[in-house]
């Protein structure tokens, strides 16, 4: 049931990913809900459920994004793995610490994947690039927090 719930989630984040959420954009910038998803995921299902959930997860991300096919549906799995990896060494258990792991995911999931951009060629200006950057984290995260009291409540 609850591997229903949250591929449930994925699906209705995803879709609000590349449609509703354009409107709810702040200077610009909108959160990853994708991401966010695979986020949860991790904490709730089994690593095989999870890296699954995260691999197609940044599969639907990259084809309706502009970056590099297969950037996503590379670095997805790869949070999967540091998040279940943290989580056997460390408690992680409470709202604040997962939000704040997730701005630290966030932060490098875009750090690199603007590195990426950057290495391809493209040179977006250094104060656009740390403001998408900033932003989406805490923008992120923020989203997180809020819906994973739901999510939680799911789990009951």
């Amino acid at each position: 049931m609850r591997l229903r719930r949250i591929v449930a989630f994925t699906i209705i984040a995803s879709l609000f990913q590349v449609t509703v959420l354009n409107y709810f954009s702040f200077l610009h910038v909108k959160p990853d809900l994708i991401l966010a998803a695979v986020f949860i995921a991790s904490f709730s299902l089994s690593l095989r459920q999870a890296l699954l959930l995260a691999l197609l997860g940044g599969i639907f991300k990259d084809a309706f994004s502009l970056s590099r096919f297969g950037l996503n549906a590379g670095f997805f799995p790869l949070w999967v793995f540091v998040v279940k990896e943290l989580s056997r060494r460390v408690s992680i258990e409470d709202g604040v610490s997962r939000t704040l792991l997730l701005i630290i995911i966030a932060f490098s999931h875009n750090i690199l994947t603007g590195l990426i951009l950057v290495n391809s060629g493209a040179q977006p200006p250094l104060g656009i690039f740390l403001r998408i950057t900033l932003l989406s984290s805490f923008y992120t995260a923020a989203c997180y927090f809020l819906v994973s009291k739901y999510i939680i409540r799911w789990r009951e």
